[in-house]
């Protein structure tokens, strides 16, 4: 086993269950503005967008709506989202407070790099009381470039004060993967709504089914 002397995690997928109340929101706001064959499948094509990129794919492939329509669409997707949050929080990946737990105790630094909004990562990490487990977060506000570009990955190494080849990343998502290796920064997936592909497979360190395996790796 390679030894790592930091560790990346992405949110979204990762440590927290958020895509399947992402992908509900989507799904039901869609039929309420005229998406049609917005279903969990198309979901999966915009996993790991930034929500830029995600706007932008949504005027592309329903360029049959007027800008406004899918603007309100977004919002209110995005608003019911984060009024779930505020209220509940979302549920934990298995295994993820046993590996934070354990990685804290060998004095192995953790980051959160995600392309989601500083809000609702502040948000999600304090409503589950896992804040205190990392030094720092970077946000999708925080970089130029979203994911797939090794921008933020970057951002997290240079925080960590690790070198990258010394650092892990842990992904769900294809661009993520694609962020870290760019980077140069070994990449663990452990996968949610999307199983590895080829590219996946030729680009990261290692897959696990969970963090529980993970947490085996150290």
């Amino acid at each position: 086993m390679k030894t790592f002397n930091g560790v990346i995690f992405d949110m979204d997928g990762l440590i927290f269950d958020t895509e399947a109340i992402y992908c509900a929101s989507n799904v039901e706001m869609a039929k309420e503005f005229g998406l049609k064959e917005y279903d969990e499948a198309y979901y999966r094509t915009e996993i790991g967008l930034s929500e830029e990129h995600a706007f932008e794919k949504y005027l592309a492939d329903y360029s049959y709506l007027p800008k406004e329509t899918i603007q309100a669409f977004f919002d209110e997707s995005r608003n019911k989202v984060r009024k779930t949050f505020k209220e509940s929080g979302a549920p934990l990946k298995p295994g993820v407070v046993e590996l934070l737990t354990f990685l804290n105790e060998q004095e192995i630094p953790c980051i959160v790099a995600s392309s989601n909004t500083r809000d609702a990562i502040d948000q999600l990490l304090t409503k589950a009381n896992l804040t205190n487990y990392f030094i720092d977060t970077v946000s999708g506000d925080e970089v130029t470039h979203a994911k797939p570009h090794p921008e933020i990955v970057e951002k997290a190494v240079e925080k960590l004060g690790t070198n990258p080849s010394e650092t892990v990343m842990l992904e769900d998502s294809l661009n993520g993967i694609r962020a870290s290796y760019s980077a140069n920064v070994p990449v663990i997936m452990v996968p949610d709504l999307i199983e590895p592909d080829d590219e996946a497979l030729e680009k990261v360190y290692a897959v696990k089914k969970d963090l529980f395996e993970v947490k085996n790796l150290f």
